[in-house]
Order: C-alpha cells, then sequence, then structure tokens
C-alpha cells in the first residue's frame, strides 16, 4: 500500500494544468466576454494547483504515517470497502482544508483507522467529522489541555486560566473561555471550570477531557504537537 500511495503523489505531481476535467467548464467561461476571461484565467491558474498541491501533500503524510504504522496495519481491512469509503471522504474533505497543517492530522487519522486495534466504524465516523469541524485555532488549546497536568510554577491558588497563560501567553482569559467552550461542544472537553482552585486542580487541565477527547487527540497524535494556526 506504501508503494500505491509513493505512486499517487507521483502521479498527482506531474499532472499538467491542462489535463484537468476543470478545462470544460474554463472553456466556457472564457466565451463570456471580458469577465469571463479573468475568471477562467484565475480558476485554471489558481483552483487546480492548490488542490493539486493539497494532494500531493496529503498522500506524502499518508506514506510516512502507514511506513511509520505498517507492523500494526490490518492489512485485510484495508481492502475492504469500509475502509475505501473513509479514504474517499478524508480526500474530499482534505481538499477543502485552508490551513494546510492540518493535512497531517487527516493522514494521523487515516492510518490510526487501518490499524488493527482501531475504532469501531461509527467512531471512526465521529472523528472525521469532529477534524473537519474543529478549527486550527483552537487545536493550540486542545493540545495544552491534552497535555498539561502542572501549574505554572509558583501558583499557590488560581483558575484554569493561570496554566493556559503560563502554555499560551497571547491568549486572553476571553479567548480562553470561547475555544475552550467550542471544544465542549464538540465532546473534546468539559465545561470550561471558573473557580479558583489549589495550584494542582488549577494545573490538571488533562482532567478536564472527555473521553471521546482522549481517543480524538490519540489519534491525531496531538499529544505530540499541533499546526500553527498563522
Amino acid at each position: 500500500m506504501t508503494d500505491d500511495l509513493e505512486r499517487r503523489a507521483d502521479e498527482l505531481g506531474a499532472i499538467p494544468a491542462g489535463d484537468h476535467a476543470l478545462a470544460v467548464s474554463i472553456a466556457g467561461l472564457n466565451a463570456v466576454p471580458v469577465v469571463g476571461g479573468v475568471i477562467a484565467a484565475f480558476v485554471s491558474e489558481y483552483v487546480p494547483r492548490q488542490k493539486q498541491q493539497r494532494l500531493i501533500a496529503l498522500v506524502q503524510d499518508l506514506t510516512k504515517e502507514f511506513v511509520a504504522e505498517r507492523d500494526h496495519i490490518d492489512q485485510e481491512y484495508v481492502r475492504t470497502k469500509d475502509f475505501a469509503r473513509m479514504v474517499e471522504d478524508v480526500l474530499d474533505r482534505a481538499q477543502a482544508v485552508r490551513n494546510e497543517e492540518k493535512l497531517g492530522m487527516w493522514a494521523a487519522l487515516v492510518a490510526n483507522a487501518a490499524k488493527v486495534n482501531r475504532p469501531s466504524r461509527s467512531e471512526q465516523e465521529r472523528m472525521v467529522e469532529t477534524l473537519d469541524g474543529i478549527r486550527a485555532d483552537q487545536i493550540p488549546l486542545l493540545h495544552v489541555i491534552a497535555t498539561t497536568n502542572e501549574p505554572p510554577p509558583g501558583l499557590y491558588m488560581g483558575g484554569v486560566f493561570s496554566t493556559i497563560q503560563w502554555k499560551l501567553p497571547d491568549v486572553s482569559e476571553a479567548e480562553a473561555r470561547q475555544v475552550w467552550t467550542e471544544l465542549n461542544r464538540l465532546d473534546l472537553v468539559g465545561p470550561y471550570p471558573g473557580a479558583t482552585m489549589t495550584a494542582q486542580g488549577a494545573g490538571n487541565l488533562m482532567a478536564h477531557m472527555t473521553p471521546y477527547g482522549r481517543q480524538f487527540t490519540r489519534m491525531l497524535r496531538l499529544e505530540a504537537g499541533y499546526p500553527d494556526p498563522s
């Protein structure tokens, strides 16, 4: 399967813009006086190239993931229609992502879904929906919550924002509350704890992860880091 992914990446890189099926629509646009030609030029130069490069990057990330996990891949499952449907779904969604750093997360999700100890199909589908809906600027806070279990140095009493500010100094308390609430709606974390507590309580952000949130972050390897949302 790794060889096939590498071949697909090479093939995608070799596709010239003029070979895209989009050429038919571009021809129709060119028939519209003035504005049609301007829009057609933009579409022909920008859209295919961006989608093509995005797919190349995704296939390259998938190759790395499958090479790393080759000993844990369910060789039979990856030949099933269920897995094929998931990969197709991911490819469709990956072409629409605005932040290309998120492609690595899609690749990690696919690779982990192909392992012997994979989540159920319904759980996989739920994770696809969650990853599709989560914004890149929400991921740093999710990473901090998933990996922090100690307070900042010198804290005696405080709230969870004291710990968040220690890890993400550029994030305001209002922003932290808002993003935390959004992650709660996705069932990745519990409600935002606004109370003042002991330093250990304020520092143990990991305790606020939901079971689904822990599974989701493991599947995407978010404990190891997160993409730059800029």
